[in-house]
């Protein structure tokens, strides 16, 4: 069964004040920062973007996604932090890319636009919707202690973006098809990092 979105917290829109929870956060905070002092201070041209979390090929393996497809073709555990009730907006790299080139080519200089598809899920749905993909059980999940600092989640609104015209081009399960496929069938990439997790 589907699990709650946590709806008490709201989404991350053009108006949401800096709030890093993590090192992270606090990092990606940092970048919006100093762009926006370089830009005023020596006049350089600037467009900052958001965005949601990202999938599809070469992705390292750190990664929920790519972590949880190769150890279903590894038929290995799977771990999942806390009870899996975080929640994530995703969107396809294609799109990211997509939308990064439509601002270049359409948007205003010193602006903020932020990038994302609507579509959120918690960790624990998105991994059972692997499993189904995949044809296995849940019994490939592992619970594992929560991660320091961890946002419960991250969803972003992107109305900004999408009223001057772009919108993402794949939905979530016709893209999560392309992505599984493309690590099934570049296995010689993935090996190749030696990541062992």
């Amino acid at each position: 069964t589907s699990l709650p979105i946590p709806e008490l917290i709201n989404l991350f829109n053009l108006k949401s004040k800096y709030d890093p929870k993590s090192p992270y956060s606090a990092s990606k905070a940092a970048a919006d920062f100093f762009i926006r002092s370089y830009g005023n201070t020596y006049n350089i041209k600037f467009i900052i973007i958001h965005c949601t979390n990202n999938y599809g090929p070469y992705q390292y393996p750190e990664k929920l996604i790519p972590l949880t497809i190769l150890r279903c073709i590894q038929k290995k555990k799977i771990p999942i932090y806390g009870k899996g009730t975080n929640v994530r907006e995703w969107i396809y790299v294609e799109d990211h890319s997509r939308a990064i080139e439509y601002i270049i080519e359409n948007c205003n200089h010193g602006e903020v636009y932020n990038i994302g598809t609507g579509y959120e899920i918690t960790n624990l749905d998105l991994i059972n919707k692997l499993l189904q993909i995949l044809n296995l059980n849940t019994e490939k999940i592992e619970y594992v202690k929560d991660r320091l600092g961890h946002d419960r989640r991250y969803a972003i609104d992107s109305t900004k973006l999408r009223n001057l015209g772009w919108m993402p081009y794949f939905d979530f399960d016709t893209a999560m098809h392309k992505t599984i496929d493309w690590y099934t069938e570049n296995k010689n990439w993935w090996q190749s990092l030696k990541y062992k997790k």
